[in-house]
């Protein structure tokens, strides 16, 4: 025994320096300061010898360069970026160039999914990130749930159905905290914020439970933020529970009070990142707050947060703390970290260190009854039932480990009572009832963690990266997400196909049951019976990109190219490849295409440079030329003529130069961006119309133009204001398919064709062979 306490501090400092480390780069991410080559070598100097496995952090590092250099290529600089630089483009957008209405026939209609409905080799099945959400403490049926870029979504009956679509036309769609009137649950504030950096646009109140939002006086504009390279986010935003229009707000800058319901405010404390804020059980006049940017420091408030001190915790400093009080104990006060559980006894006069809990605190409560029973918990779920000593795991990211798994496709998260998804986003207890939000559903567990139900089947908020759609069945798209994996739309339903992030996927146009999906860095998913079952098929050697390229020969569509550092070929679907050949330049190819006429010629591009070939993969030649030396972010052919093409580009900086086409294979290249202005885009693609009109995916929206034309039109009646990360169009239903980071997938018929005949679906003729 005498060696314990040796132990349990060894433990402790080590915990310390491995979370200080990780805490660097992540700090980093989100500071502009930093040029984004500072914050990757950071990054990978942290992770050069550890374990780049599931809850490491690796995949969320690789998620954030993959979503942010080319913002800022090639210098990296931030530091001189307008945070607003979408919304404003956006908006001068909208403002110069009047939508024309005539342009339309009805509007794009979300597909989903909004709910799990058959789950074939998904083994972490989820809807999407849910990072905030609100139970009424009298009526918990009434709930509310905020997504990282899916918006804000109600329930009136205890999540039985939701209601969403409500902040879809904002200009930014991550809504990352809720404050709610303790005497009014109609009367509600969120914060509205750029789903990849988290830089706030304002809390925005809704008067009649969310069904209409107006932004409040608390805002970027009164408030003086927003100059060039800053990222002011609002963390927390935390109404008084007894004394009516105190709000209190947790900043990067500090934590805000205002006793009017936000119509003017004060700041008891003027400095450091605040992220959690509770309040005394009984006591109104005392409020406790953390701030993780500083060392662990919990601030007390004896005067109804007109004034605070604060008491240091031991332990890693600049870790986030959660904090959590029950009714129980009023007394008390409990803080949570990934180095340490600690309890106060005293009002957070003092703090005892309870145990090292088994993982960080990304989650962390206390029974509100029963302060012997709390939960903690970051990539899966932990709970205790003697006070925070001892800790259990009670849930699993992985159906494969839960009390449902079977192996093969018996796997079914609605058989399991133990499975919430990977990664807890928050935690809290509402009269004894545990309510957790993760990476994939808002869940809940009445019974202190041993049972779990999920409450946020009915809310659209997949983060798509890609798609491939069905050239012979309308009814089919394949679908890759974060953290949500890949995913089959057929007529009826959604089938969850495989885990992990999802990315690029195909399907064969002649038989819609053969099908490809992707996993990061370009591992290969292969089908045959239209996503039942699945296969690895990923080229041997594979170094792949985080969102690997993929296509088929439009004139042989057994032959596949799967793109890495080398051009690997397939002609038998998957079963065998060959590294045929590589670009010129070095390192990982992030974007290609190929042409419609003649396969032979396909285009492969990383960050400024762009290649081509035209002997079908085997070398490549220079077509930079006249281009600028910025990132590209996406690639198409004119399907009628292989010398035109179109690119995109998305840095965050002025320029007017998005969007170029060449109509010579790329020996010269045009700068079509016009009236397009400075929006970056994400993707391009070009109709077989006889008008040839092309289609550019933006940071907000999508926006169209005949070939010859000099203006863009935007083509977003109905579509939420996110962004599009690639776009397929139906040939034989004349319809454009979007996968949307945080509203899943849409559809809308191309230019002046919503009345044009469709073919639904066409069948192969018998002896063809497959």
């Amino acid at each position: 025994m005498k060696f314990l306490p040796l132990v349990f501090t060894f433990c402790f400092l080590f915990v310390n320096q491995t979370n200080s480390f990780a805490q660097k780069y992540k700090e980093m991410m989100f500071d502009p300061a930093y040029n984004f080559y500072e914050v990757v070598e950071e990054g990978e100097n942290y992770f050069r010898n550890k374990e780049k496995g599931k809850g490491s952090g690796w995949k969320g590092f690789q998620r954030w360069i993959a979503n942010n250099e080319y913002k800022y290529f090639p210098s990296g600089e931030r530091n001189s970026i307008d945070p607003f630089f979408v919304k404003n483009q956006f908006l001068s957008f909208i403002e110069n160039n009047p939508t024309q209405k005539d342009l339309f026939n009805n509007g794009w209609e979300g597909l989903g999914p909004n709910t799990i409905d058959q789950i074939s080799g998904q083994y972490s099945a989820g809807l999407g990130r849910v990072e905030t959400f609100y139970v009424h403490p009298i009526n918990a049926q009434i709930i509310y749930l905020g997504s990282r870029s899916g918006g804000f979504w109600s329930s009136s009956n205890g999540g039985t159905t939701w209601q969403g679509g409500t902040t879809d036309f904002l200009t930014a769609s991550g809504v990352n905290t809720i404050g709610v009137s303790p005497t009014n649950s109609d009367s509600i504030l969120i914060n509205i914020r750029n789903s990849s950096n988290g830089t706030t646009h304002g809390i925005f109140r809704s008067v009649d439970g969310g069904n209409s939002w107006s932004i409040s006086p608390f805002n970027p504009t009164n408030l003086g933020w927003g100059g060039l390279g800053t990222n002011n986010e609002i963390y927390t935003i935390k109404y008084h529970p007894t004394i009516p229009n105190l709000v209190f707000i947790g900043t990067k800058v500090g934590l805000y009070r205002s006793d009017d319901n936000l119509s003017t405010w004060t700041v008891p404390v003027s400095a450091y990142d605040f992220t959690d804020i509770v309040f005394h059980p009984t006591d109104s006049m005392i409020v406790y707050a953390t701030a993780k940017d500083v060392a662990n420091r919990l601030y007390v408030s004896t005067d109804g947060g007109v004034n605070f001190t604060y008491t240091t915790l031991a332990g890693n400093s600049g870790a986030r703390i959660k904090l959590s009080v029950s009714t129980d104990c009023e007394d008390c006060i409990y803080a949570a970290s990934g180095s340490a559980v600690y309890k106060s006894t005293d009002k957070g006069a003092s703090f005892t260190a309870i145990s090292v809990p088994p993982t960080s605190a990304d989650g962390f409560l206390v029974n509100d009854l029963d302060t012997s029973k709390m939960l903690i918990g970051a990539l899966d779920a932990f709970t205790s039932f003697d006070g925070g000593n001892n800790f259990n795991q009670v849930t699993y990211w992985s159906l494969g480990n839960t009390n449902a798994a079977g192996g093969g496709f018996n796997m079914s998260y609605q058989n399991s009572t133990d499975y919430i998804h990977a990664d807890l986003r928050g935690a809290a207890s509402v009269n004894g009832v545990y309510y957790v939000c993760t990476d994939g559903f808002l869940v809940k567990s009445s019974d202190n963690g041993a049972n779990w139900d999920i409450l946020s089947e009915g809310t659209s908020i997949r983060e798509n990266y890609n798609l491939g759609v069905s050239q012979s069945n309308h009814y089919r798209t394949i679908c890759g997400a974060q953290d949500n994996g890949t995913s089959i739309k057929v007529e009826n339903n959604w089938i969850e196909f495989y885990g992990a992030d999802g990315m690029e996927g195909l399907i064969h146009p002649l038989n819609d049951d053969w099908m490809m999906g992707s996993y990061q860095n370009g591992g290969r998913l292969r089908t045959k019976d239209g996503g039942l079952a699945n296969n690895v098929v990923t080229p041997p050697n594979q170094n792949g990109y985080w969102i690997a390229p993929m296509f088929y020969d439009p004139n042989n569509q057994m032959t596949l190219f799967s793109l890495g550092e080398n051009i690997h070929r397939s002609d038998d679907f998957g079963s065998n490849w060959s590294n045929i050949g590589s670009p010129t330049f070095s390192g990982e190819i992030k974007f290609a295409a190929i042409a419609e006429n003649d396969s032979k010629i396909m285009v492969v591009a990383r960050n400024q440079l762009i290649e081509k070939s035209t002997d079908g993969g085997f070398t490549f030649q220079s077509i930079k030329n006249n281009l600028p030396s910025n990132s590209i972010t996406d690639i198409a052919f004119d399907p009628n003529n292989d010398d035109v093409i179109v690119v995109t580009y998305g840095q965050y900086y002025s320029g007017n130069n998005k969007v170029y086409m060449t109509t010579n294979g790329g020996a010269v290249w045009t700068n079509i961006t016009y009236n397009l202005g400075d929006l970056p885009c994400r993707s391009v693609v070009i109709d077989h119309s006889t008008d040839k009109n092309i289609y550019i995916g933006t940071e907000i929206g999508i926006y169209t133009k005949k070939m010859n034309e000099t203006t863009w039109t935007l083509y977003n009646p109905d579509l939420p204001n996110v962004a599009v990360k690639e776009m397929e169009i139906m040939w034989g239903t004349n319809t454009l398919r979007a996968a949307t980071w945080g509203r899943g997938l849409w559809e809308f018929s191309t230019v002046g064709r919503k009345t044009y005949p469709s073919i639904l679906k066409t069948k192969l003729t018998a002896g063809t062979n497959f």
